[in-house]
């Protein structure tokens, strides 16, 4: 009884300190951590641990356990939010350094109404060696004729279903935070949503939001960014295209068409009806 007495005398304190935290979802690693350095500050007597003080935040209605189960190579994780928690805190909370992109970003950088029920959760591969591998034509026709590949590890969380992408090593570029969110930027979510046209809904909806950032686009910082990611493929006949079609104009624009176009490219994978763009050597859906 007295370990449950102290906690109800400090339970105003313990309350405050989760409504006052930025941070609305916790791992039991991190309560553990809380725990520790709290204890002194709450006066938790010495027969309390870890176990006993989570297991009272719960009962005491402070946060609540939530098990988030995943098909694929991720193990099942358990969290623990608080009432004020959303979906973007909880999806990426799933894996250490991870940040939210593709048709989640373009949601979060207000690109479009429509509420993603899939939340893309990107974490980057280490750093590798450089490769010297060429681009050959025949390499390219093959590989954009077959489905792009998609991810398969996912977990659902109510009507809601997480996906976790292992992109590229990328050190993070164009990564802000939307309301303690960590989330591709406006140019970054652009250029993902070129290179992985599926995760956004198809290329008629990344062509709505690139129209959609035109107002606010940074063309220096789009190329800037394009260039830093350093693609293998020439995606910036891709995204030269997406700019055309969405109605920008300028020098920006034309010093990405004066770029150098060894290649034919696609603008997504496995068109069926295709034309073909001779200003940018692109292929596209037909009637785009």
């Amino acid at each position: 009884m007295a370990g449950k007495s102290r906690f109800i005398i400090a339970e105003s304190s313990i309350k405050s300190f989760f409504k006052q935290s930025l941070q609305n979802v916790f791992s039991r690693e991190q309560l553990n951590g809380i725990f520790e350095e709290r204890r002194a500050a709450w006066n938790l007597p010495i027969a309390t641990n870890s176990v006993r003080f989570i297991d009272q935040l719960q009962k005491r209605g402070i946060l609540t356990k939530t098990e988030i189960l995943f098909d694929g190579y991720l193990n099942n994780k358990e969290r623990y939010i608080t009432d004020s928690a959303n979906v973007f805190e909880v999806a990426v909370s799933l894996v250490n350094k991870s940040y939210l992109s593709h048709y989640t970003a373009v949601f979060l950088n207000d690109l479009t109404n429509q509420v993603p029920k899939t939340i893309y959760v990107t974490f980057e591969q280490s750093k590798k060696a450089a490769g010297n591998s060429q681009l050959k034509q025949e390499a390219i026709d093959a590989a954009f004729s077959k489905p792009q590949r998609r991810a398969l590890t996912e977990a659902k969380y109510g009507d809601f279903s997480f996906l976790i992408l292992n992109g590229m090593n990328t050190g993070r570029t164009g990564i802000h935070t939307i309301e303690n969110v960590p989330v591709t930027n406006l140019e970054r979510t652009l250029i993902d949503i070129t290179v992985r046209p599926s995760y956004a809904g198809g290329v008629y909806s990344v062509l709505e939001a690139y129209q959609n950032a035109l107002p606010r686009i940074s063309l220096n910082k789009l190329v800037a960014t394009l260039d830093n990611l350093n693609f293998i493929y020439p995606y910036h006949q891709a995204v030269g295209f997406y700019l055309e079609r969405a109605g920008y104009s300028g020098k920006k624009l034309e010093n990405l068409r004066s770029r150098k176009k060894e290649f034919k490219f696609y603008l997504t994978y496995e068109i069926q009806e295709k034309d073909f763009s001779e200003d940018w050597q692109l292929y596209f859906p037909k009637g785009m």
